[in-house]
């Protein structure tokens, strides 16, 4: 892997193919490798570029709070340095949050953005781990002092293999996804369980994406669903979709938070048919 310094962290990424350039931007929990799939496909025909956000994966892992602004700064500044122009974003749940963040910033250096599972306010609260958010509402303080203490726990093999369970749907179960090496070692890492926790600590801040409305001059947008996501609602996102006005919205069935390891052929189809249409 290599290595982007952003001040005293280090954020780590891989980099494949040759072309129009692609970044992608993981969900809260994982790293870059729930992208693997669909990077074999795509590094054909583009640059990929697979990042690992800030307290994730093999990037620094501070104890401190980490707003979304903070992972705004950091894209901004990776794309700055890598001299990426006419960017494609490619993200889930947060990382397409933190897409849709930099698109608004950066309109004219966005070719088009691909959003699986968009994690917004609505999109979390209508899943099955919404009452995090009610609590983090009612009682900011016991709250925090919760994800502190939680954020000391360190997860087994068969913890880890419970928890990624709930974001597969029924094709991701049956194929044992959840054993996957690599994505087990995302729960079990040192220091991973209290940056998921600060994530969660900041989604009150993502409600501004609810309300986001684009105009004509945003970049194109496709949005994909697994339409069986426990942990974001593809209900909400039904509703999320009409502010957003997405040129093309797939909801695939089967699929749950992690579809584009589910059905990699397929997310890779519709990124490559969208990329083509959207030139």
């Amino acid at each position: 892997m290599h290595t982007f310094n952003f001040g005293n962290f280090d954020i780590q990424y891989e980099q494949t193919g040759k072309g129009q350039p692609i970044v992608f931007i993981h969900n809260g929990g994982t790293s870059h490798v729930i992208w693997d799939r669909i990077v074999d496909i795509l590094s054909d025909s583009y640059s990929c570029y697979s990042i690992d956000l800030l307290g994730y994966g093999a990037s620094s892992k501070p104890k401190s709070e980490m707003p979304i602004e903070l992972h705004l700064e950091i894209l901004s500044a990776f794309i700055t340095e890598q001299e990426l122009s006419d960017v494609v974003l490619v993200g889930n749940c947060m990382g397409s949050a933190i897409s849709l963040a930099y698109a608004r910033q950066n309109t004219d250096n966005v070719r088009a953005l691909i959003l699986f599972n968009p994690l917004t306010y609505n999109t979390f609260d209508k899943g099955y781990l919404g009452s995090f958010l009610k609590l983090r509402k009612t009682a900011p303080q016991f709250s925090k002092l919760l994800y502190k203490g939680l954020g000391r726990f360190k997860l087994n093999n068969l913890m880890s293999e419970q928890s990624l369970k709930m974001q597969f749907g029924p094709i991701g179960r049956a194929q044992h996804l959840e054993k996957t090496e690599d994505l087990c070692a995302c729960f079990t890492g040192e220091g991973q369980m209290n940056s998921l926790l600060l994530t969660l600590d900041d989604l009150v801040n993502y409600d501004q994406f609810d309300s986001m409305n684009t105009t004509q001059h945003f970049p194109p947008i496709c949005t994909i669903w697994g339409e069986d996501n426990l942990i974001l609602s593809s209900k909400a996102g039904r509703k999320l979709n009409k502010n957003l006005h997405p040129q093309r919205e797939e909801f695939l069935i089967g699929g749950g938070h992690l579809v584009m390891m589910e059905l990699p052929d397929a997310s890779a189809n519709i990124i490559r048919e969208f990329l083509e249409e959207h030139q």
